[in-house]
């Protein structure tokens, strides 16, 4: 990810509707797979500029590894203190060490996706769960992809099949942003038909408070409803997988 792109990340991550929606989405998730112990020890790979640690650290012991020196020192002036710099294809921690693994909009980073996803096996405890989310749908592919130096998006099939592949078992998946699918994909293609820029910047638009607030009360009420089914499309992915065990 460019460097510029931290600083905003750190920025906006505390407030933007995008980032606190993908957190109450990660709680949720986190109180289906958090395993029935004390205190579960937790990987955040590629923790960015670590927000993620403090719905983390509700759960459990947080251990963050990310591989940019620009992350770890965000991370650092959030507060997160256990942190790893390594890559997510080389971890360099000991085999089956975590109950939980996350890996937030990180696989799309990855030159070669199935050798991180083994990767994440190897580090999950047996009967340890695996949190993923990742962007969806290569048509959707957009100047803000090229910023974050994105290799891919997905199809929800296409994630099964790899996680399968690396021995997970898949309990759940689903789209997710799905109320706001449509928006978004009329913007991504607008934005790829008058693009101007040399330098590829993300679709960060900051908005005014109270539609801010409005696109999160939406996407919380789509959790709601994610609740009972998998919804069928949508901008995002997000994926409970278990090893077996």
């Amino acid at each position: 990810m460019n460097t510029p792109e931290y600083a905003e990340m750190f920025r906006l991550e505390n407030f933007y509707w995008w980032f606190v929606v993908r957190r109450q989405l990660l709680e949720y998730l986190l109180k289906q797979a958090v395993p029935k112990i004390a205190m579960p020890t937790i990987l955040d790979v590629g923790c960015g500029t670590g927000a993620n640690a403090a719905v983390l650290s509700k759960f459990g012991r947080v251990i963050c590894t990310d591989f940019a020196p620009e992350a770890l020192s965000f991370s650092r002036r959030r507060g997160v203190n256990r942190l790893i710099r390594s890559r997510i294809e080389a971890m360099g921690v000991a085999d089956e060490s975590f109950d939980v693994v996350t890996a937030l909009d990180m696989l799309e980073h990855t030159d070669d996706d199935l050798v991180a996803m083994a990767e994440l096996w190897r580090v999950t405890k047996r009967g340890g769960m695996l949190i993923i989310t990742v962007p969806a749908y290569g048509f959707l592919w957009s100047e803000h992809d090229e910023a974050l130096h994105h290799r891919r998006r997905y199809a929800a099939h296409e994630l099964r099949n790899k996680l399968t592949r690396a021995g997970f078992e898949v309990e759940r998946i689903s789209y997710f942003i799905t109320f706001l699918f449509f928006p978004i994909l009329a913007m991504r293609i607008l934005q790829n038909i008058f693009k101007k820029s040399v330098h590829p910047k993300t679709s960060h638009i900051i908005l005014p408070r109270w539609i801010n607030s409005l696109l999160i009360g939406i996407l919380s009420l789509e959790r709601l409803l994610l609740k009972l089914i998998n919804l069928p499309f949508g901008v995002s992915l997000v994926c409970l997988a278990r090893k077996a065990g």
